[in-house]
């Protein structure tokens, strides 16, 4: 008893030293970009116009919005309007949420999406600046693992809601609702919040930060390892130098990593409705799905650290993608059998997909900052980009396929895309034999 009891003290008092009032906000964030969005939109849009392209193309526009967290990272930090762009996301975030269950057309719909995805790099890449450019270097990894922590309880939290309004049909009023959860969110974001630029300057994280010490440190992150976790920390020095790169064992890994990426990004689009029409599992019981394996993935960030020590980085990379790859396989087999097992096994398959992300965020993090030939913070750019433009292109390209061919494409397009990347994979050469 006194062990837990010291354990809960030291989590209490780690919550007080490293973590600002304003980080609730950033939990309320996690709810609704990470967990309402994605389960009730798409199930929105297939109740209100029954085509399935329209799922792809708002959710790639959402994707797409995403993208612009650079913009405002380089405005934030030309203009100092950081908290300008942290209250005015959240401000467009809720009124897009708001406006959204109205408008009835697909260019209504694409816009508001892309405003949403806007909305929310804005709040996100401020939310990174604020910790990296007030707070003192040493303290960093501390500070944004407890932000992704909070923004991770978020989403888990988010889902559960998320499995009540899509059970009921709901699909408006859970819209209607993540409006107006942000409303506290804008009210507690002004909580701890630094008031003005320090005088000394510091750098940006995506040049200095060091990003190993960052994989060690239990966090919780996006489930589904979507776009939102990398997209404000992409770098423009690392893209010119591409071309470079990829004849390298990290050129192997980045396009590894881009295959994957193009491949699953579809699932992340459709898997409530998928989940629903094609294996007989309630978006209801997907969310908790969800939630429940996100709970448990929390335990693979620091397992994943501990494995890549003991088995090499490349083998615990190696097993994440498989791990996934093993998940699509499942489903796809189960699109040809009609047994009443199929919504239970299906949901294990899901499970699969979903527990790889902390394998592959951790490995995937790590894998980048040891092949880099470059130094990390282009490195990092370059990993980030590659998973961002994937996701955006993948979800877009997916929408006419499964138009045509139906929900067989989603497990087809990812059991190629981490098919190859186990194939690149597989020439990667480390500097540890354990790792090869």
């Amino acid at each position: 008893m006194k062990t837990n009891d010291s354990k809960i003290n030291k989590v209490l008092d780690s919550i007080k030293k490293w973590t600002e009032g304003w980080y609730s906000a950033y939990a309320i964030l996690g709810l609704v970009s990470a967990a309402l969005i994605p389960v009730l939109l798409p199930l929105m849009i297939i109740s209100v116009s029954q085509s399935l392209a329209n799922i792809a193309w708002v959710m790639g526009s959402f994707n797409l919005g995403l993208l612009t967290s650079p913009l405002w990272g380089n405005l934030a930090d030309k203009k100092h309007a950081y908290h300008h762009l942290f209250f005015g996301g959240f401000i467009v975030l809720a009124l897009g949420l708001a406006f959204f269950p109205f408008g009835h057309t697909l260019l209504a719909w694409l816009i508001t999406a892309i405003t949403l995805g806007a909305g929310v790099a804005s709040v996100s890449t401020v939310a990174t600046l604020f910790v990296v450019e007030f707070n003192p270097q040493n303290e960093w990894s501390s500070r944004i693992g407890w932000l992704q922590s909070f923004n991770g309880a978020g989403q888990t939290l988010g889902l559960l809601l998320a499995a009540f309004f899509s059970g009921n049909n709901l699909f408006n009023i859970g819209l209607w609702t993540g409006a107006a959860l942000l409303i506290p969110a804008i009210l507690v974001g002004h909580l701890g919040l630094p008031a003005k630029k320090s005088e000394v300057r510091q750098e940006h994280l995506i040049h200095h930060i060091d990003i190993r010490r960052i994989v060690k440190f239990g966090k919780v992150e996006f489930l589904s390892g979507g776009l939102i976790k990398h997209s404000h920390h992409i770098n423009l020095a690392g893209l010119r130098n591409l071309a470079k790169l990829l004849p390298t064992n990290f050129g192997y890994f980045i396009l590894s990593w881009f295959v994957s990426s193009l491949g699953v990004a579809s699932f992340f689009a459709y898997f409530p409705i998928v989940m629903k029409s094609a294996y007989n599992v309630s978006p209801g019981l997907t969310s908790i799905i969800y939630a429940v394996a996100g709970a448990v993935g929390i335990t693979l960030f620091t397992g994943s650290t501990k494995l890549s020590s003991r088995y090499g980085v490349k083998k615990i990379y190696r097993f994440g993608v498989l791990f996934r790859f093993i998940g699509f396989i499942l489903l796809l087999i189960l699109l040809h059998l009609k047994l009443t097992v199929v919504p239970v096994l299906a949901s294990l398959g899901f499970v699969f997909i979903v527990l790889a992300w902390p394998i592959l965020s951790v490995t995937g993090t790590t894998l980048t900052a040891e092949l880099a030939p470059v130094n990390e913070g282009e490195a990092m750019g370059v990993f980030n980009a590659s998973g961002a433009v994937a996701t955006v292109l993948g979800t877009f390209l997916s929408g006419p396929l499964i138009h045509i061919w139906g929900y067989i494409m989603i497990s087809i397009l990812g059991c190629v895309g981490l098919g190859l990347s186990l194939i690149l994979t597989a020439k990667i050469k480390t500097s540890n034999t354990s790792q090869s």
